[in-house]
């Protein structure tokens, strides 16, 4: 055998002996590893587990106080308009009042507008001023009362300025019903101590039900709606599970408005309560639940960790050996290369030696790597175009020189003494900021949008005068259809600023709606200068790019373009006809969707 052959037997032994050298000390280090990591694994899946399961009975609570809270804020918000109308303060400070039919029709009528509109929840309501004098109520059933036990109410509630009350969950005392109730009621009278009226309205235990029962905290966890003077819970429990008399005192006198505690039922049963205080009454909402079905799913995790390290450490017993030569090394080349990757590297270069997988592997992530930059920077572009958006949305729907010129109008009623005209233009002008900014919406029925621009141009038309007049045809089958909010009011301004206020004789102002095909079809339209072909051509290929804004047109037409084709797509839009000397149309159209799109 010759030197060369020898010597080619050595290095292969070598090269062998080493491999099996490092494959029998990677063995035990790999099943050591797989098997701390499967313990850290099952006691980070249990920790996780846990903190999921509170985190979503914490976000069950919150939505709930909040739902709750909207509607009970609703009703509230009627209580309190309804004592401040003129007609019931009138019969309240008034000690020798004599109410006429006209009172009664008038305030029935307001009763009956605010038992019909909230009728999930109001059960029913009941009036009673001057002690009697004049009593109204709204019901399904008759009082069985004679006599508003004035004193009665006196003792259990007072201490409020306002004299607005609470109280929770009990058997209707006012109407001849089988029914639970809820009250949330005021005292009235000419004398802060000495209460000779009541508004109150009950509501509806099942409206409460519903909404707790819709709140799953398991087999052995409820909801509880915690106030002063009650609880009213989600479900009947076991006396084990209910809060005793010192945990609900403990509960009740908690200063913070969320939190958790942790407590040992009688029966020595680790229980846990996550609450929420309601603004509106401070009551609070606590979910009530035992500890013991939380944990009691980590046994499965652990068996299931255990067969897996089992499993782990067969398979790596089998391939440690098969996959040690052709993996190990590149595979920590590449790592090493992808420990380098972070939010200032996104690039890797790394040359690739080793198994074909490997370099299938590297391609891949560097075409990860290169797509994640390309999006990276799509996303800069989308959001710089988003906050620009934004912008010409709040300066849509909040015009300060529209508000303030609108006041000075109003001011300029009210100086001549034209009271009338200046109460329907704070009506036009509240009703106007209400549709704008409809609780953060976006998207809003056509008969909302619709009733947006009627009270702006009421407001602009009383400003005006006779300098233009308006007309609105709209087919009544598109009106529940929805549309993006402050999408026709930009063009009626511009019709009335950039049209209309250009001419000497009388503008008008024509807006068209109607279905075509599955689309709506909006049509603006005005008698104004018109726009020449130049500027036309100049406006419409501003509208067709998708870039940062531009001077060439104003901010109200290019947000209106693009907020219908980022919500509906771009088939969709704003299209823009017009011919010097005889006017503009500006033409919206948008899908039929119902919804949200």
């Amino acid at each position: 055998m010759s030197k060369y052959k020898i010597g080619r037997l050595i290095r292969k032994y070598f090269l062998f002996s080493f491999r099996s050298t490092i494959i029998s000390l990677f063995l035990p280090v790999m099943i050591f590893f797989i098997a701390i990591t499967g313990f850290l694994s099952y006691r980070v899946a249990v920790t996780q587990l846990e903190e999921n399961a509170f985190k979503n009975i914490e976000d069950t609570v919150f939505q709930t106080k909040g739902y709750l809270e909207n509607r009970l804020s609703d009703v509230f918000e009627q209580l309190v308009a309804f004592s401040n109308d003129p007609r019931t303060l009138s019969i309240i400070n008034s000690e020798q009042f004599e109410a006429d039919p006209e009172d009664y029709i008038e305030m029935n009528s307001f009763l009956k507008t605010i038992h019909l509109n909230y009728n999930s929840i109001i059960e029913s309501i009941y009036v009673d001023m001057n002690h009697g004098a004049f009593t109204l109520y709204q019901s399904q059933y008759p009082t069985k009362i004679k006599e508003f036990p004035y004193k009665e109410y006196e003792d259990l509630y007072k201490g409020n300025d306002e004299g607005f009350y609470w109280h929770n969950v009990h058997k209707d005392d006012i109407f001849k019903s089988e029914s639970k109730v809820v009250s949330v009621f005021k005292l009235v009278g000419n004398q802060a101590s000495d209460a000779s009226g009541v508004l109150l309205f009950n509501l509806r235990n099942d409206f409460f039900e519903k909404v707790l029962n819709k709140s799953l905290i398991g087999e052995h966890g409820y909801i509880a709606l915690v106030s002063p003077d009650g609880t009213l819970n989600s479900k009947d429990m076991a006396d084990e599970y209910l809060l005793s008399e010192e945990n609900l005192r403990y509960l009740k006198d908690l200063q913070e408005d969320s939190g958790r505690y942790e407590f040992q039922s009688d029966d020595g049963r680790k229980m846990m309560v996550i609450y929420e205080t309601i603004g509106i009454n401070k009551w609070k909402v606590a979910a009530v639940f035992s500890t013991d079905a939380i944990t009691e799913k980590a046994d499965y995790i652990k068996y299931i960790t255990l067969i897996v390290i089992l499993v782990l450490v067969g398979i790596a017993i089998l391939i440690a050996n098969f996959f040690a030569r052709y993996i190990s090394s590149p595979v920590s080349t590449l790592v090493e290369q992808s420990k380098s990757i972070n939010e200032n590297n996104l690039t890797m270069n790394y040359n690739h030696n080793g198994p074909r997988e490997i370099k299938i592997l590297n391609n891949a992530m560097e075409d990860l790597l290169t797509r994640v930059n390309h999006l990276l920077d799509q996303i800069k572009l989308e959001q710089e175009e988003k906050r620009q958006l934004e912008f010409a949305i709040l300066h849509s729907q909040i015009n300060p020189h529209f508000l303030y010129n609108t006041l000075y109008s109003i001011k300029g009623l009210c100086d001549m003494g034209l009271n009338g005209e200046a109460s329907s233009m704070i009506t036009a002008l509240s009703n106007f900021f209400r549709i704008s900014i409809s609780k953060g919406k976006e998207i809003i029925s056509l008969e909302e949008e619709i009733t947006h621009i009627r009270n702006y141009l009421v407001i602009q038309e009383m400003r005006y005068g006779d300098d233009f007049s308006y007309q609105i045809e709209m087919d009544e089958k598109i009106l529940n259809w929805e549309i993006v909010k402050l999408t026709l009011q930009p063009l009626i301004e511009n019709a009335i600023y950039h049209g209309v206020k250009l001419k000497r004789e009388k503008g008008i102002i024509a807006v068209k709606g109607y279905e075509k095909g599955e689309t709506i079809v909006l049509e603006v339209m005005d008698n104004g200068g018109g726009i020449s072909k130049e500027r036309l051509a100049e406006i419409r290929a501003e509208l067709e790019k998708t870039s940062e804004h531009s001077s060439t047109i104003g901010i109200g037409l290019k947000s209106v373009h693009e907020r219908i084709r980022m919500h509906f797509g771009s088939p969709y839009g704003l299209v823009l006809e017009s011919e010097e000397g005889k006017g503009t149309k500006n033409t919206v159209i948008i899908p039929k969707t119902r919804g949200g799109v």
